[in-house]
């Protein structure tokens, strides 16, 4: 019983210790995560770091330099930790074409923006395309650009 105590205790430090390795370094492998781990203290397997991360929902984002990192989840989405470039460089804008909203974002982006905006569920959209760095937002016949705009910029505040 009191084992059973204390590796509950063990593995919820285990936990907490990989989601703040994930959220402050963009590690490519899990050799990397295991490595970062021991620097912690803590001795791991392969097999149970995989069961951690699937556990934690952690997965791997591409980020801006093509590599794929480790990411935590935020409401049914993953954030890639960004690089001091894409913080400094990127540019996210929002434009129209007819009924279309494109939607420019940094490399890697688009998929967590448009399914932000697919589980707005609002009846100005029916529905988005996403690319690697562009979504197209398909507008309602007749529905209200600026409104439309302005849903879209609430939901992703980086948008000019």
């Amino acid at each position: 019983m009191v084992k059973e105590i204390i590796e509950k205790q063990d593995k919820k430090k285990r936990l907490q210790t990989i989601r703040k390795i994930v959220s402050m370094n963009s590690l490519e492998s899990q050799e990397d995560l295991l490595a970062a781990l021991r620097e912690e203290g803590f001795v791991s397997t392969q097999t149970t770091l995989s069961r951690d991360l699937k556990q934690l929902r952690i997965s791997k984002v591409r980020v801006r330099n093509g590599l794929s990192v480790y990411a935590l989840p935020r409401e049914g989405q993953f954030v890639p930790v960004p690089t001091l470039e894409e913080i400094n460089q990127t540019k996210w804008r929002l434009n129209f074409s007819g009924n279309l909203m494109v939607v420019h974002t940094p490399p890697g982006h688009a998929s967590m923006v448009a399914y932000d905006i697919d589980n707005v569920k609002h009846p100005f959209f029916l529905g988005t395309v996403a690319g690697d760095d562009t979504v197209i937002v398909v507008l309602a016949e007749g529905a209200d650009r600026e409104a439309a705009a302005k849903i879209v910029r609430d939901i992703v505040p980086k948008l000019n």
